[in-house]
């Protein structure tokens, strides 16, 4: 009965110290890390992914780790490109939103199956998925392949700070003369 309790405290002791890395998707990789990234995956594949046939996921990292998971994060689920351009969901009301939620990315490097795990602010759930699924469908990442094979990546935890509402002029708020010459 000792031993037992022992384990399961090592268990619930080890799941709190360890953490889901949280991967962003509004941010994209320079091209200087692009254009190695196939070599830095390979050399890095087994620290960072727990792979089973052709369906990987993120390792969790304690937080004495950091480095080596913003590392792994930087690599493995930071998109090649990132649309500037996508539409808002209609009807919803001007504010900002934070969206947690999780995504796999497939074989040829988009994102799918969005799962929203909690909305906070001027969207509701349906409304941030809506939102997500229209901002990420240009986003591409670079596939990941392991022993030559195009692998998806599971379970990747998100978050995203999404604001809603008419854009204003970004000079509407700027000195008259800044002495700065513009259009």
């Amino acid at each position: 009965m000792k031993k037992i309790i022992i384990f399961l405290g090592v268990i619930l002791f080890g799941s709190l110290v360890t953490s889901s890395p949280i991967c962003s998707i509004n941010q994209e990789l320079n091209k200087d890390t692009a254009t190695k990234l196939q070599d830095f995956r390979n050399q890095t594949l087994k620290t960072c992914m727990q792979c089973n046939g052709n369906s990987c996921k993120l390792k969790e990292w304690s937080k004495d780790k950091k480095g080596d998971e913003s590392i792994c994060k930087l690599l493995f689920c930071t998109p090649s490109y990132v649309s500037k351009f996508f539409e808002k969901p209609a009807n919803v009301k001007s504010g900002r939103t934070k969206i947690n939620f999780s995504y796999s990315i497939n074989s040829k490097g988009k994102i799918k199956n969005i799962s929203i795990i909690s909305s906070k602010g001027a969207m509701n759930d349906r409304e941030s998925y809506k939102y997500l699924q229209s901002f990420t469908s240009k986003t591409q990442f670079e596939p990941l392949l392991v022993s030559g094979k195009a692998s998806t990546i599971d379970n990747i935890q998100g978050e995203h700070i999404a604001f809603t509402g008419k854009y204003e002029d970004v000079n509407k708020n700027m000195p008259v003369n800044q002495g700065v010459w513009r259009n």
